[in-house]
């Protein structure tokens, strides 16, 4: 289920939490009912990955972004390199554990950016 980014920008608080909804929904997904595919495009032999989960509930496993400083939060790092190595339920326990710090700190993100009266 691999997909294009879809940007987003967050203007209230309402808009952060459809966002943070929307993205974690798409990593639930990669992780339960498309964990195959998912764990195939995690090869070990590709560069260091991410999964992205996006605010459309659908997801990615892609490189972090080039740009500096990035858009968003990265998340977790090369979350293929450990794949191989580990129990697959513990590997996908640890990308989910990673993925949901991830997701925190892109809600911190955005919420960030509001004034007083904003929040």
């Amino acid at each position: 289920m691999e997909m294009a980014s879809v940007s987003s920008n967050p203007r209230s608080v309402e808009e952060i939490f459809k966002d943070y909804s929307g993205r974690r929904s798409g990593i639930i997904r990669a992780l339960t009912y498309d964990v195959d595919e998912f764990y195939s495009l995690c090869d070990p032999d590709k560069e260091n990955l991410c999964l992205y989960g996006n605010p459309d509930q659908s997801w990615e496993v892609n490189l972090p972004a080039e740009e500096v400083p990035p858009e968003l939060p990265e998340p977790a790092l090369g979350i293929n390199f450990a794949r191989d190595g580990m129990n697959r339920k513990d590997w996908l326990s640890l990308v989910a554990v990673h993925s949901d710090s991830w997701l925190l700190s892109v809600a911190f993100y955005h919420g960030a950016r509001f004034n007083r009266n904003e929040r």
